[in-house]
């Protein structure tokens, strides 16, 4: 009899070690991975091509060669000089092109063309300047998130190093900022396209 009871006692405290040791918790850590690291894309060892803007936005070498609207060259905004004769001329250059994703548009405004290229450092000018424009088609708008822009005196970050038969080339770079407060840096950015000249009378607006 008092072997029985030493083995039922034996049995009970078996169960009550074998519920303890079910009820332990077990922590399991997962450790995440490392995001990957964007490697900085290498820049082409060949010159920018007529019809392109290019350069890094961040460590993003980004191409942009697409017109922004699908008419006749010589009809296009993507690349053209205004000019007329009214007071208070109006003198603008247009240099855009997209990619798949973004559009990049730069302005030069004050200038004739034909009086450039400068020399470096550019004496600054009210009324003459130039802008970075960086954006996607649904950002279009200066206010909307997305856009990003840096303007300042023409030679600052837009600079024209050649024209010849009316194609320019030039180099663009600094910091755009959007109104979300985001920035990117945008460095080695060079252009070269063929300009439209567009006449603009008095009768159609400002002019030169």
């Amino acid at each position: 009899m008092r072997s029985l009871l030493l083995f039922i006692l034996r049995l009970i405290l078996l169960i009550i070690l074998m519920i303890f040791n079910g009820c332990d918790i077990v922590t399991v850590e997962i450790v995440s991975p490392p995001l990957p690291v964007h490697q900085k894309d290498e820049k082409p060892d060949t010159p920018v091509p007529l019809g392109c803007i290019r350069g890094y936005f961040g460590d993003y070498y980004k191409t942009f060669t697409d017109n922004i609207e699908n008419v006749q060259p010589v009809d296009s905004f993507s690349n053209i000089y205004f000019y007329g004769s009214c007071n208070n001329a109006l003198k603008q250059i247009n240099l855009r092109r997209r990619n798949s994703d973004f559009v990049l548009a730069i302005y030069i405004m004050g200038y004739s063309l034909d009086t450039l290229p400068a020399s470096l450092p550019v004496t600054s000018e009210y009324g003459k300047f130039s802008e970075i424009q960086y954006y996607k088609s649904q950002d279009w708008n200066s206010t909307s998130p997305g856009h990003y822009s840096l303007d300042n005196f023409y030679g600052n970050s837009v600079f024209i190093t050649d024209i010849s038969d009316d194609i320019v080339t030039g180099t663009f770079g600094g910091i755009l900022k959007s109104p979300a407060g985001e920035s990117v840096r945008v460095t080695e950015g060079e252009f070269k396209l063929k300009l439209f000249r567009k006449y603009l009378p008095c009768a159609q607006g400002n002019g030169k």
